[in-house]
């Protein structure tokens, strides 16, 4: 019975392979993948309320469910990238996302704050690789021409998650709680993995250098891992304190180290001279910058929500629905218009129009009203949607395939440091203005205290407003790409995809 059950999946999978639709076959499962990981970012995103009245914490303490997972995620994505592009990238991916889908059921069993923290940062190993494995397979397996829009498919679904993880987030938190939502992820991660199973054929870069910087990868996590935390808890430890002080001063050291290391290393994780590539290098000023605006908005607007406009969980989700809905039918189309504006252009349009929405969003916070919210909500994901693609693209078109996995992490290391960062500074802006003991009870704020959380979210949205201006600037110096004419090295000189049904 087993080898004719056997038997039909290796016919199913000899058939799906010679499909002539079999790469977007292909890249839709790898898609799925980095949805399911950026569906873990933001499905908590409604909870937090829930999480914070329920296990006794107050804003700071509950946005680190949110922070370790990036901060987990920034540190760990260049790994999961070069390990990719050592031992092959569908390997890689589905140890990912059987990693995540067991730290998502321990989630779901968590007992306390620092518990669940524990259990989310396990989630983000296992989500950090997919992004690499996503990015580097539209990279390998499509041309010039199809590439961009193959990574516009990528945002559009990658809009999808946001929309997908809010809707269902809501209607579980109100009706079975908040630890419901972590029941999502196995699920949808046995959908992926049969996928995988079914379409994937590994892609392993012919590199005929097989060793693994281990000093390299453990000082970039300790580095990235301990400047974080330092900026993430510097409003609850205090700023000054021995704990932040030491954790940044330990930050800086690991990650100079990490650089000495890397320009002397004969195998470095990161090739450095790869910062060198403009390209590369304001890409990724500008995914950051853009990414804490992003994940701070994203961490402080449930927040402000609930306690100023009291929504219950299910208007929650479809209040911030519309940044979501923007990256799914945006997102594509951006993708397709860059050989048309040029990257740059797009770019920097995009970022300016999301300012214009934070700076419209903080002008009505105080009248309390979500339907004076709402423009300045539409501006801010229609901004940032329209950036998703050009950001993408113009990092990694000029890479080499053998180094691709580690290259298109690192648009993504970007986005995650700069989330924790923008969900650090954005939410001490918003605790700043609270009074002692408000910010433990922002699911049920007296009409007096209303005004402060009004006050703390307009100011968190201007310094928003200033991350995507500095994005603007950034992606305003990316070079314009050549969709005619790529410099990537072709992936049939550089790859090897292995035999399918060999595997």
């Amino acid at each position: 019975m087993r080898d004719r059950a056997a038997a039909r999946v290796v016919a199913v999978r000899a058939r799906l392979l010679e499909h002539p639709r079999w790469r977007w076959m292909a890249l839709m499962v790898v898609a799925s993948g980095m949805m399911l990981s950026v569906v873990n970012v933001s499905i908590v995103n409604i909870a937090l309320p829930a999480m914070a009245e329920d296990l006794g914490v107050d804003v700071p303490a509950i946005s680190w469910v949110v922070t370790g997972f990036l901060v987990t995620q920034a540190t760990l994505l260049a790994l999961a990238g070069r390990a990719g592009d050592l031992y092959g990238r569908r390997r890689v991916f589905v140890i990912g996302v059987l990693v995540l889908s067991g730290a998502s059921v321990l989630c779901a069993l968590a007992w306390s704050a620092p518990s669940l923290v524990a259990f989310r940062i396990l989630q983000a190993v296992g989500a950090c690789a997919m992004a690499p494995t996503a990015y580097a397979y539209a990279a390998e397996l499509f041309g010039p021409r199809e590439r961009g829009v193959a990574l516009g498919v990528m945002g559009g679904v990658l809009g999808l998650a946001p929309v997908l993880s809010l809707n269902v987030a809501g209607v579980l938190v109100g009706t079975l709680g908040w630890r419901s939502v972590f029941w999502f992820s196995p699920v949808m991660g046995a959908v992926v993995l049969a996928g995988a199973a079914l379409v994937l054929v590994e892609v392993r870069p012919r590199d005929a250098d097989r060793r693994f910087d281990l000093p390299g990868a453990a000082l970039a996590a300790l580095g990235l891992f301990a400047l974080l935390v330092a900026l993430s808890r510097g409003e609850a430890w205090g700023w000054t304190s021995p704990r932040v002080l030491g954790a940044a001063a330990l930050g800086v050291a690991a990650l100079a180290a990490f650089a000495w290391q890397e320009s002397r290393a004969p195998s470095p994780m990161i090739d450095l001279r790869l910062l060198r590539r403009r390209s590369l290098a304001t890409a990724n000023l500008a995914a950051m910058a853009s990414s804490a605006a992003l994940f701070g908005v994203l961490i402080l607007l449930p927040f402000y929500l609930t306690a100023v406009l009291g929504f219950t969980a299910v208007q929650l989700a479809i209040g911030i629905t519309p940044i979501a809905a923007c990256f799914m039918l945006v997102a594509p189309l951006a993708g397709r218009s860059i050989a048309r504006f040029g990257s740059e252009r797009l770019a920097t349009a995009g970022f300016v129009v999301s300012a214009a929405g934070a700076v419209a969003m903080a002008a009505t916070a105080g009248a309390q009203h979500y339907a004076l919210l709402l423009p300045g909500i539409v501006l801010f994901g229609v901004g940032l949607a329209v950036s998703t693609s050009p950001i993408t693209m113009t990092a990694i078109h000029d890479v080499p395939a053998t180094r691709l996995g580690v290259a298109s992490a690192l648009p993504n290391i970007s986005r995650y440091t700069g989330g924790a960062l923008g969900a650090a500074l954005l939410g001490a802006v918003l605790h700043a203005n609270l009074t002692p003991g408000l910010d433990r009870a922002l699911g049920r704020v007296a009409p007096a205290g209303r005004d402060l959380v009004a006050g703390g979210f307009r100011s968190a949205l201007l310094l928003a407003a200033a991350f995507l201006v500095l994005a603007a600037l950034a992606a305003s110096r990316m070079p314009r790409l050549d969709a005619g004419a790529p410099r990537t090295a072709a992936p049939a000189a550089d790859t090897a995809i292995d035999a399918p049904l060999a595997r």
